[in-house]
């Protein structure tokens, strides 16, 4: 017993070493994940955090007082405050949970189907490689942005926008086939070597195959894609949002309260209603390109060697 203790210590050490050295290794990583953490403990504590509820108003704002609208930064509202006298800051902090829901399961809905279509199409080829090829070449050879829209448009039309899932659905389907083709092309090399070949030659079956030897293999190449989706997937949800087909007031949301100030007269007349949003989603979005392009280095080193060859 005391043997195994040891080796369970011994081991944790040794990770917590590697992790440790890793971010001693990687400033910008570390960087990007301490802008990140902070945006997520903001999304876990909004109601401690935030000075007002997201959709509480000016308690002198009424519809006979229109003076406490667009006020601007100032102690009581440091990122002043909107049309309705509701607080900028606290929107904020509030949207920053519909940025990021909207980041993992749009990213997360992608991941999940898009990486066992690509393991089961590298490995069993034939007619099923063919059709899943075909229908991911197709979707993935239209403008993501334009194929938002479009899904966007039909939730829109059946009433289904006002909710945050169906915004993760059309963020995700864009992201499906860049997992599909990641892992189909991993898969298509990982069953020619030597160790699934003498798995088959023992009588494996395909299902042990594929869950002991394969996924095991190439799920690492998925995870490098993960920060660089959700950057994506924040930069579509602000898209919709900008053209009128994110989530609905008044649930918080960057990329709404974009929207609702792009008017021209309002953002030089009140240039904080778009500048903390926007530098907010540019803040996140720079924080995960700065993680994914670390976990791209470390996960596909075959791109970190052709960089090093030119």
């Amino acid at each position: 017993m005391q043997t195994q203790e040891v080796n369970v210590i011994s081991r944790v050490r040794l990770m917590i070493g590697r992790v440790w050295d890793f971010i001693i290794h990687n400033k910008s990583f570390t960087f990007g994940m301490l802008i990140f953490i902070s945006i997520l403990f903001m999304a876990l504590f909004a109601e401690t955090l935030a000075p007002s509820h997201y959709a509480e108003r000016h308690k002198d704002c009424g519809e006979d007082n229109p003076y406490c609208r667009y006020d601007p930064p100032s102690a009581v509202h440091p990122f002043g405050t909107n049309l309705l006298g509701r607080d900028v800051l606290s929107r904020i902090i509030y949207g920053s949970r519909t940025t990021l829901l909207i980041a993992f399961s749009g990213t997360i809905l992608g991941l999940i189907i898009g990486v066992p279509l690509g393991i089961i199409s590298g490995y069993f080829g034939g007619r099923i490689d063919r059709l899943f090829t075909l229908i991911a070449d197709s979707i993935y050879s239209l403008p993501s942005l334009l194929l938002a829209i479009a899904l966007a448009i039909f939730f829109s039309s059946s009433g289904l926008l006002k909710i945050v899932a169906p915004v993760s659905f059309a963020t995700a389907v864009v992201y499906i086939p860049t997992y599909f083709r990641v892992i189909r092309s991993q898969v298509l090399q990982v069953k020619e070597e030597t160790f699934v070949l003498a798995a088959k030659a023992m009588g494996a079956g395909s299902l042990t195959i594929l869950l002991r030897y394969i996924t095991p293999n190439v799920i690492s190449s998925s995870i490098a894609i993960i920060p660089f989706n959700m950057t994506d997937a924040i930069l579509t949800n602000a898209g919709l949002a900008f053209l009128g087909l994110g989530i609905a007031p008044p649930t918080p949301d960057w990329g709404y309260d974009i929207f609702d100030a792009k008017d021209l007269a309002k953002i030089r007349l009140y240039p904080w209603l778009i500048i903390f949003p926007g530098f907010m989603i540019f803040l996140l979005s720079f924080a995960l390109s700065l993680i994914g392009d670390t976990l791209n280095d470390k996960f596909n080193p075959l791109l970190s060697k052709k960089f090093e060859t030119k």
